[in-house]
């Protein structure tokens, strides 16, 4: 533990967190380009935007960090928690809050995903697959939707990780992050069913494309 008290070192562990997920990395190879990527391109301050708006070399750096930041939150908080089951998953939680809510740059930021990934990577490695490759793809497909479909997504998540960890836990925790994620994507959620918005992108037209192939060899 960072301090001999459960309260405040939990208090100590969640703002470390919150500030780890608050580092503006794509805001910062954005600036570094001389773009503000707040106000260009889908102005999502994440790794997708910076994609789009940077090229691939800027874009899988700011993947690697976003990752990093889920990872890092995730192993600091198991290993100065005094093995407390939920204290790794409230941290986790919290960094997603400060990468989604970034308080540098006006409280703007990502969606959280890249971070989750570095998160799950340390906590459940084995449910990686199943929440990225089958879960988010199929919900997106029959959504025709990335943004809902990944919220549809982590919800059904939440209780297939239930009885596979074996903890009720770890269905509040992904309740928790299906929350902070769907409060991120509120106007997207909206437009999806007021005006018909719907975007599959581009890693989940990928899978798609290399599901159908698969499925055609075999006939």
């Amino acid at each position: 533990m960072l301090v001999n008290n459960f309260y405040y070192n939990t208090f100590l562990l969640v703002l470390i967190c919150y500030l780890i997920g608050s580092i503006p990395t794509a805001y910062i190879a954005g600036r570094l380009k001389g773009i503000d990527i707040s106000k260009e391109g889908n102005k999502n301050v994440g790794a997708s935007n910076t994609f789009s708006l940077l090229g691939k070399i800027p874009g899988i750096i700011v993947l690697i960090v976003d990752i990093a930041k889920g990872y890092l939150a995730a192993w600091f908080a198991t290993v100065f928690s005094g093995n407390h089951p939920f204290i790794p998953m409230l941290s986790v939680t919290v960094v997603i809050i400060g990468h989604n809510w970034m308080f540098p740059i006006g409280f703007k930021g990502g969606k959280g995903t890249a971070a989750l990934i570095g998160a799950l990577a340390y906590m459940a490695p084995l449910s990686l697959p199943v929440l990225m490759l089958l879960l988010i793809p199929l919900a997106s497909f029959i959504l025709r939707d990335s943004f809902l479909g990944q919220g549809v997504a982590m919800f059904v998540f939440a209780f297939i990780m239930w009885p596979w960890q074996g903890s009720y836990l770890w269905a509040i925790f992904m309740l928790l992050l299906t929350l902070v994620y769907s409060l991120r994507c509120l106007d997207l959620y909206r437009t999806y069913f007021t005006e018909k918005r719907r975007y599959l992108n581009p890693f989940i037209k990928m899978l798609l494309g290399l599901f159908s192939k698969m499925n055609r060899s075999r006939h």
